[in-house]
């Protein structure tokens, strides 16, 4: 596609520009030059204003090894990054010399984006460079007052990336209008991606490290605000008349907020959420547009002077210049295609005084946003390039709202509270990570050690919250055990390791503990490592390789001090009526769960103005449903469980079909053939068999792909399902091809296959049916009470919708139902409530999945609703089910002895319709593992962890950390679609963000392919998948993504 061709001409040939600014005002960070490969470095906390420099040298060959920047005074100290390889090109500076520019050449080396020249130039008119020159290319200036004071970017042994850190050539001196952010960057902060900052001047700031506190996105209907107010002149500026006599409204909330966005997911990202403050003073607005929106100017005056600028410098300025007390509270965005990319075409703002500014041209799509009571429009966040691509807006409260307002007594999650060791060992056996099943609060008794000449296996006891034994390894060695003290745990662990057979095994391991006991096995080596915990941490679990050995091993550390939350922790809710408290609203486990091998993605049309509900998105002529959390993996119009590969469900429709065309080709020819040739027979029916037992490799493929077996036992009934097609059928087959009498025909279906390789009859069970809404409504339960009044309030509110607009059509009442608060607020936290009560008498697994068949219900519901204005209370949700189900078990069954194949034919095509996973609601704070159902299969990802806060800046974090071996290429989609992909190099860590409002409401799901035969994918993969929740407060997800050899 276009879009991808484009994006990698930016990201992989290696243009990141970036602008962010220190914390402190004499100290500027300009934007960075190269590719996102290497480790990452800063010299910033170590720069100061009015340094002395000495000297720099450039040290390069072909491209640039490294950089060093020598300061004598206030702190003598050099700054070195890079490897030593290269010739050295040093400039020693004057009195009073500065060096004031560097000019960047970049290209690809070995797929990856390095620096190949670079050159500085000094305040006296000196130059020093090296390397060699190409033809992507960028160069950065001090500010004025400022000179280059040190370095911050990415390298290993040569140059990745490169960013220069400007500091104030005088002690004393503070520049004036310089922007000062919520907090500076850190060696561990990554640079964000397509900003610059000069003084007074800002076009994008890092989304990662802000510390502002944002709400979610709020929609208005979709209408244009019409000028009445003011005068405009030929170019298209508008100049507003007196303002009225205006009192700001008065907020109830954060500072800031973030609306929904409106574009598509190319170009580069930025936001002005860290620069934007409750009471600001906006001044003007600029819309750069032609045919689309080129550009974005926002002009502050106060409290802090500052412009934000996103977008190119083409098109025409459109100016809306605001009066005293004027605010801006609207935003109207169209968009379209242009070179396969969506852009925006059109905005336009409408203010307080009902002024309006716009700019280019308006399109079938289009979407709305009005600030909430108390709110103004003070910045922008999206994505751009030469042009608008994506556009959402940060609303600020007009009042000044102060810091540190929130409640700090409640118990949160952080990522801080756990931390890896380094791996030691061996890229072999199975990966194993202990890091979602560890609690906080945990208490260990003893460890275990079983070793021989190697160590065997690694065995941790847990004895509080409740009793969990951690092992990882074979059952071969000796046994030894140290059994911990009151208040004793493990600080430190040392590891030895070597080769065994060519495998790079752990041969040895030492446990110490706080009150300074130790435990050790097995023989030591030459090569060993000592991970330490951090202060105030203790070990909790494992991450790493075993089998029947131990072949890496690395120690997952936990804070001590951290607290664990817990589903049934308290949680307010302004959607009930009986009481006001509730469990955690988490997304649990059951949600994900496909119960078949494919569903048909729902479609509806188009609203009026060619929007498509919340849920869906746009393909061709209609709106289809987005892949849902239990299917999240999309092919064409259908959605496939997580791992599955949209060539294998295509091979296994076309396989069924291909049996039955080739036995109906059989019926049709067999007569004139067995007249003419008795050879025809014989090979029309040996091909039907053969096609027969290609037909259960399919299969075959299809559940090694989705199950992912891993070590010994699942790879053993792996191995007897293969050998029960290839020694089985394919015999039987070849005697039929031999024309060898067979008294049983088998054929493979799925449910015998689901029989051998997991035990179960599951051709003799019958499926009870769930409870019904209906059930729960009849109790006398607090519960039921919920759902009777929400059931009433869904029937009032979606009749209210009808009868208020009577000539909208269904599609427009679908759309606004769909983004309604009794859709994304009062269902979900109803039926959230009634987990109090389920789990009194239910397993945690079956109260969730009574949860979210009453949401699904309530959806039905409200689509009956929708469609006729009545319903019949879900009754149809769960015969619809039990049908499908009897339905599909029937024809299986029925293929058994059908001859044709037509049965079993029909049973493939035999799948439920899916609509998009809704009705979940705001998620409460909690591990990605709880809050959000972060599930991995097969070991690409295992091990992957991280926190979602209902309260934050707004961002999707990722953190893409590999350990593997090889280069690759993960990627990631959004509720079903290709949303962008990531090159990380083998051991690299890379850094991923967007914005929660682009891809809230929409499963997450992430994967990493190697190829196998024909293009099919190998065994070496694997997938993660989780929710991405709308928050109102902002919302932030920090994800660590493992990528581990598989």
């Amino acid at each position: 596609m276009a879009f991808w061709t484009t994006l990698q001409i930016w990201v992989f040939m290696g243009l990141v520009v970036v602008g962010r600014v220190a914390s402190d005002d004499n100290v500027q960070l300009s934007e960075t030059l190269g590719g996102s490969h290497g480790t990452e470095f800063s010299d910033e906390a170590s720069v100061v204003a009015g340094e002395t420099i000495s000297f720099i040298t450039i040290r390069a060959g072909e491209r640039v090894d490294g950089i060093s920047l020598g300061v004598s005074a206030p702190t003598a100290q050099t700054f070195t990054h890079g490897g030593s390889g290269g010739t050295d090109n040093t400039l020693t500076l004057g009195t009073g010399e500065y060096i004031t520019s560097m000019t960047a050449h970049w290209d690809k080396k070995d797929g990856h984006t390095r620096i190949f020249y670079l050159s500085f130039g000094t305040s006296a008119g000196n130059t020093v460079s090296g390397g060699t020159q190409t033809d992507s290319a960028g160069s950065v200036t001090a500010p004025d007052g400022f000179q280059l004071a040190g370095f911050y970017g990415r390298d290993r042994d040569e140059i990745d990336l490169l960013g220069a850190i400007w500091a104030s050539t005088d002690t004393a001196t503070a520049v004036p209008g310089t922007v000062v952010p919520a907090q500076g960057p850190s060696p561990s902060t990554p640079a964000p991606e397509d900003s610059s900052v000069t003084q007074n001047s800002v076009t994008q700031t890092d989304l990662s490290s802000s510390n502002w506190s944002a709400l979610g996105s709020s929609s208005g209907p979709n209408a244009t605000v019409d000028s009445t107010l003011g005068s405009s002149t030929d170019d298209g500026t508008l100049i507003t008349s007196e303002p009225p006599s205006t009192t700001a409204p008065t907020s109830s909330g954060p500072a800031t907020q973030l609306s929904q966005s409106f574009g598509g997911p190319h170009g580069d990202q930025f936001s002005d959420l860290a620069l934007a403050t409750s009471g600001q003073t906006i001044t003007s607005l600029i819309i750069r547009a032609g045919g689309r929106v080129d550009g974005l100017t926002l002009q502050v005056s106060a409290p802090t002077a500052q412009t934000f600028t996103h977008g190119g410098t083409g098109g025409t300025e459109n100016t809306l210049t605001l009066g005293t007390g004027e605010y801006i509270t609207s935003m109207e965005a169209h968009w379209g295609q242009k070179d396969g990319h969506t852009r925006i075409f059109y905005l336009s703002f409408g203010t307080s005084a009902g002024n309006t500014v716009s700019g280019g041209t308006k399109t079938d799509e289009s979407g709305s946003v009005t600030a909430p009571d108390g709110y103004q429009l003070g910045g922008f966040f999206g994505r751009d390039g030469d042009e608008i691509d994506l556009i959402g807006v940060v609303w600020t409260s007009i009042k000044v709202i102060g810091e540190g307002s929130s409640d700090s007594t409640s118990t949160t999650v952080s990522d801080s509270d756990i931390v890896l060791s380094d791996l030691y060992g061996g890229p072999h056996g199975v990966a194993f990570s202990d890091i979602n099943s560890i609690k906080f609060e945990q208490v260990a008794t003893s460890i275990t050690i079983r070793t021989d000449k190697r160590v065997d296996a690694v065995t941790l006891q847990i004895g509080t919250p409740e009793e969990v034994t951690i092992n990882h390894g074979g059952s071969g060695g000796t046994d030894k055990t140290l059994t911990l003290g009151a208040g004793e745990y493990i600080t430190a662990m040392e590891a030895h390791w070597g080769k065994k057979d060519d495998h790079t095994r752990v041969f040895y391991l030492n446990f110490v503990t706080s009150a300074g006991n130790s435990i050790s096995g097995g023989t030591q080596t030459e090569d060993k490592a000592t991970a330490t915990a951090p202060d105030g941490f203790q070990l909790a679990g494992f991450y790493g390789r075993a089998e029947a050995e131990v072949d890496q091993i690395g120690a997952i550390w936990t804070r001590i001090s951290a607290k664990d939350l817990a589903l049934t922790d308290l949680e307010e809710s302004d959607s009930l009526t009986y009481g006001s408290r509730t469990i955690r609203n988490w997304v649990g486990p059951t949600i994900g769960e496909a119960d078949d091998t494919a569903c048909y993605r729902k479609s509806v049309a188009y609203n009026s103005t060619n929007i498509c509900p919340l849920g869906y998105g746009k393909d061709g002529d209609d709106c289809i449903a987005q892949c849902p959390l239990s299917y999240p993996v999309s092919c064409s119009l259908e959605c496939i469980p997580q791992n599955d590969d949209c060539a294998l469900e295509t091979l296994s429709k076309i396989g069924s079909v291909v049996a039955v065309a080739l036995n109906a080709a059989t019926a049709g020819v067999f007569g004139e053939v067995l007249a003419a040739y008795k050879t025809a027979k014989w090979a029309i029916t040996c091909v039907a068999n053969i096609i027969t037992v290609i037909r259960g490799l399919i299969y075959y493929l299809r559940y090694r792909q989705t199950t992912a077996p891993e070590g010994d036992t699942a790879e053993l009934l792996v191995v007897a399902y293969q050998t029960d097609v290839v020694v089985y059928d394919l015999p039987i087959a070849v005697c039929t091809c031999l024309a060898i009498n067979n008294g049983d025909e088998i054929i493979s279906t799925g449910e015998n296959v689901l029989n051998l390789l997991t035990g179960t009859g599951a051709l003799n069970t019958t499926d009870s049916t769930v409870d019904e809404l209906q059930d729960l409504i009849d109790t006398n339960s607090s519960c039921g009470y919920e759902l009777k009044h929400l059931t009433d309030k869904v029937v009032r509110s979606v009749n209210e919708i009808r009868n208020t607009t009577p000539g909208a059509i269904v599609d427009d009442i679908r759309v606004s139902v769909y983004k309604s608060s009794i859709v994304l607020n009062d269902i979900p936290a109803v039926t959230n409530y009634c987990m109090g009560e389920l789990l009194y008498n239910k397993t945690i697994t079956a109260a969730f999945e009574t949860r979210d068949l009453l949401r699904k219900t309530f959806g039905v519901i409200i689509d009956q609703l929708i469609e006729t204005g009545t319903t019949d209370m879900g009754e149809s949700v769960a015969e619809d089910e039990y049908m499908l189900k009897v339905s599909n078990m029937g024809l299986v069954a029925l293929s058994a002895i059908d001859p044709t194949g037509i049965a079993y034919m029909a049973s493939q095509f035999v799948q439920p319709i899916c609509g998009p996973t809704a009705y979940l609601g705001e998620i409460d704070d909690g591990r990605l593992y709880d809050a959000l159902g972060l599930t991995t299969v097969d070991e690409a990802f295992e091990g992957s962890y991280g926190t979602w806060t209902k309260k934050g800046d707004g961002v999707v974090h990722l953190i893409l950390e590999s350990v593997d071996t090889e280069d690759v290429t993960v990627v990631i989609h959004s509720g079903g679609d290709k949303y962008a992909e990531v090159d990380v190099a083998a051991g690299d860590t890379v850094t991923w963000d967007a914005t929660i409002p682009e891809l809230q409401d929409k499963t997450m799901y992430i994967d990493r392919w190697r190829p196998g035969l024909l293009g099919l994918p190998g065994s070496g993969g694997g997938s993660l998948v989780l929710w991405i929740p709308r928050s109102s407060e902002g919302g932030h997800i920090e994800m660590h993504v493992r990528i581990n050899v598989s």
